[in-house]
């Protein structure tokens, strides 16, 4: 399945936007359907999310690794949890002394039965809850200079 990736601008130092983007509580608790984090060391970590598709609704607690950790530069992540398997990068760039890129892709896959059929419902489904989960990001680090 192809990621999904958002380019944006906002008008912080890129420390300010490396706090946050880092913090798996603070950026975790913006994720759409996210019923909290739980921190289980400085790479591991558990998100509890409630997943919709339609009218049908499960919470699946995804356990997510750190797999690259570059201050104020790269976090890349991977995460499971019932049948789901998903995997992010954060990039981080300074543009000015005031004005940070940051880059965020995400990416998500199905197992089980009708894995492929999943698959297609899991990356249209993956398109809208990056777009919410950006636009919280985006509100939470304040003013918006442009989007890619």
């Amino acid at each position: 399945m192809p990621k999904v990736v958002s380019v944006f601008r906002v008008q912080l130092p890129i420390k300010a936007v490396w706090s946050f983007m880092s913090d798996r509580r603070e950026v975790g608790c913006l994720f759409p359907g996210c019923l909290g984090v739980t921190i289980l060391d400085d790479v591991d970590s558990i998100w509890k999310i409630r997943v919709t598709f339609g009218p049908f609704s499960k919470t699946v607690e995804m356990k997510t690794h750190t797999t690259v950790y570059k201050e104020q530069e790269q976090l890349s992540w991977v995460g499971q949890g019932d049948h789901i398997r998903m995997s992010g990068d954060v990039f981080v760039k300074k543009i000015a002394d005031d004005i940070t890129e940051v880059t965020y892709d995400m990416e998500g896959h199905v197992s089980g039965p009708f894995s492929t059929l999943q698959e297609i419902v899991v990356h249209e489904k993956l398109k809208e809850v990056k777009k919410k989960f950006i636009r919280n990001i985006k509100n939470e680090l304040g003013w918006e200079l442009d989007e890619s």
